[in-house]
């Protein structure tokens, strides 16, 4: 749930398009992901989230709406860094390597999906 559906309530249709993609999911196993998947994912959210935030904050003129965006923000900065300790910690981030080292190790991955493909 996003800080939007909080404040304005749940997308109806967004559920009912949530419970379809469900089904249609758990029908499909090639379409599973793993928890690194899942995790990389959500830290390319966070980073997204961080930035538009960031930009609507100065664009806000109104103190209050300010302020709650700027709670929103400090929110959303800890969690990130919060779930980029873990994924380092995991070694699923590899925040500190190189970009050849990034770059070999991205190739890695995706010759093993390529390999499990098979």
């Amino acid at each position: 749930m996003s800080w939007i559906d909080s404040v304005l309530g749940p997308d109806e249709s967004a559920k009912n398009s949530d419970s379809q993609n469900a089904n249609q999911n758990t029908n499909q196993d090639k379409n599973n992901l793993s928890e690194k998947d899942i995790a990389l994912e959500m830290l390319a959210m966070s980073k997204t989230d961080i930035g538009m935030l960031a930009k609507v904050i100065p664009e806000s003129t109104n103190p209050e709406v300010r302020q709650l965006l700027t709670n929103q923000l400090n929110g959303c900065i800890a969690s990130h860094f919060k779930l980029s300790d873990m994924l380092i910690t995991k070694g699923w981030y590899n925040a500190y390597g190189t970009p050849q080292e990034q770059i070999k190790q991205d190739i890695d991955s995706a010759n093993q999906v390529l390999q499990q493909q098979s």
